[in-house]
Parts: structure tokens; sequence; C-alpha cells
């Protein structure tokens, strides 16, 4: 046997006795004692690393919850003198409405002005005839229905923007159509002017609708406003006003009809 081969064959075998012996040898030779390798203080450190991570993401990311409640806002308890305006649509909303503003203790005032637009109504001098009659403290308004085809969208957006002028200060919400088909910008120009918090989305719903396929039936206008009145209350409107379930069903009421194309 070569000499290389012996030495190596040596160096193993040591070795291996030393292996045996660290594992299954008596616990103390003479003096010394052999001290095992002790991994525990690593373990410590990785789960003491644990909460200190856990803690910096809180400091730097708030949670959910938290963020939820310090941009909460909390629906305005006074009563309100509410006008409500628009297009035909408010024929079937104003009977469901009323119900809410006299459970809720508000006063509302509603003028349905039929086939008109944004464009009339920035138009004219009918709004700012009924703000200065009514004098309202919060404003409802639902336009759109008679443009959900019109191609003329920045000029629509800028009716939107001269009927936000007209209201000013006053607190409000806009609902916006009950589409029955795809429309070609209206909706994106409301949404564009006056917020998604001041923007009630009509388009999505499934409503019952009458002979002409556009308005929704009665019972159906009532479910709409629901959804409406619970929104209106809720944090996702830049005012929310009180609007909690009505105990009775009430007759309309204080409501002004305007011809098609005739303005005050």
């Amino acid at each position: 046997m070569k000499p290389g081969i012996k030495v190596l064959i040596l160096l193993v075998c040591a070795a291996t006795a030393l292996t045996i012996y660290a594992l299954w040898g008596p616990e103390q030779v003479s003096e010394y004692s052999p001290r095992k390798l002790d991994l525990s203080c690593l373990e410590q450190t990785q789960s003491a690393a644990e909460p200190q991570i856990a803690s910096v993401s809180a400091a730097v990311s708030p949670s959910s919850a938290a963020e939820k409640e310090r941009k909460r806002e909390t629906p305005d308890t006074s009563a309100q003198n509410i006008l409500f305006f628009g297009d035909s649509m408010l024929e079937g909303l104003c009977r469901r409405f009323i119900d809410y503003t006299e459970q809720n203790g508000h006063k509302l005032h509603t003028v349905v002005w039929y086939s008109s637009s944004s464009e009339i109504w920035a138009k004219t001098d009918t709004l700012q005839h009924f703000i200065r009659k009514f004098k309202p403290t919060y404003i409802v308004v639902c336009l759109g229905s008679n443009e959900l085809f019109v191609r003329d969208i920045d000029n629509r957006k800028k009716c939107i923007r001269r009927i936000v002028e007209k209201i000013g200060d006053i607190p409000f919400v806009w609902i916006s159509p009950p589409n029955w088909k795809k429309d070609t910008g209206i909706n994106e120009a409301i949404i564009e002017v006056v917020g998604r918090d001041r923007y009630f989305d009509s388009t999505h719903l499934k409503l019952e609708r009458g002979a002409d396929h556009a308005h929704p039936t009665f019972p159906a206008a009532a479910q709409w406003m629901d959804l409406i009145a619970k929104w209106m209350e809720s944090d996702s409107v830049r005012h929310p006003i009180v609007m909690k379930w009505p105990e009775r069903d009430l007759p309309p009421r204080d409501v002004t009809a305007l011809k098609p194309y005739t303005a005050l």
C-alpha cells in the first residue's frame, strides 16, 4: 500500500473516533469538559428581530381601519332645506324622497323640468330663481338622462361646471341617470366636474322600466331612492346628511313642474 493512502486512512479513522467520542463520550475527562456548539443564540436573535420588523411596518403603514376612521365623515344631523331639481326622472324619485325628508326632519322642494338637460339649466336663470325662492341648505341634482347619447361632451362639461358655479357654496350631490344603454360620455363628464364623493352612480342598476323602456316604474324608482338615501348618509359622501329609513309612505307635495323648453 502506498504511504499516501495509509496517511489518508489514518486521518479518516482519527476523525471518526473524535466524532464518536464527542457524541457519545463521557461528560468530563479530567479537568477538560468538551463544549457543544450552541445555536440557540441565533434562534433568539431571529425571533427577536421579527416583532421589530412588524413594529416598523406598523409605524410606516397605518392600519386600513385607522385610515378609514381618519377619513370618516359624520352625517350632518341638522334639519336641511333641500332643493331637488332635474329632469323627468324626479317624478318617480320624489315620491319616495318625501318619505325620507319627513322622517328625518328635512324640508323638500322638488322642481321637475321635463326634457331638460345640463345645457338648459346652465344657460338660463331658472336655477338661480329657485335658489332665491327656497333658500336651500342642501341641493340634490338629477340630470343627464336626456344627454346619454350627445356628442358634444366638452360643451356639456362646461354646462355642468356652470351649474356647480350657480350652486356655489351650498352642499350638493348629483344623481347620475339610470342608463338603459351605454352613454357616450355624459357620466364621465359629471364625475370629472363634481367628483366621485358627490356623484351617485346609477348606471349599473337593474331597474324595472315603464312603457318607454327608459323611466323606472314607481316601485323601481322607490328602490332606487332607497339606495340613494343610504348613500347620502354614508362616509362616501363629501357632506353626508341623516337619511334614516322612513316609517310611512306620504303623497308627494311641494312639486314644481316646468314644461319642456320653457324657462322662467
